[in-house]
């Protein structure tokens, strides 16, 4: 499943991703979007949907480098 973190700070590396990531759930996959504003990232995660949208939840709102993230499991997995 996916989940959309954004508002991430701009030095935001895979790694320091997932290390913020490990209490929550294994991350199987990151993708980092820098091209335009602020950037985001595109997690997977081997979960349900209900599982990631409660975890979307969790992280929503919560400061990481200064910077509330805003989290969420688009409406369509696509691949």
């Amino acid at each position: 499943m996916r989940i959309v973190i954004g508002n991430l700070p701009d030095d935001v590396s895979d790694e320091g991703i997932r290390e913020a990531l490990s209490p929550f759930a294994p991350v199987e996959s990151i993708k980092l979007v820098k091209e335009s504003g602020t950037p985001s990232a595109l997690i997977e995660t081997a979960m349900t949907r209900e599982q990631a949208e409660a975890l979307a939840k969790r992280i929503n709102g919560r400061i990481y480098h200064g910077r509330p993230l805003r989290a969420w499991v688009p409406l369509m997995d696509w691949k």
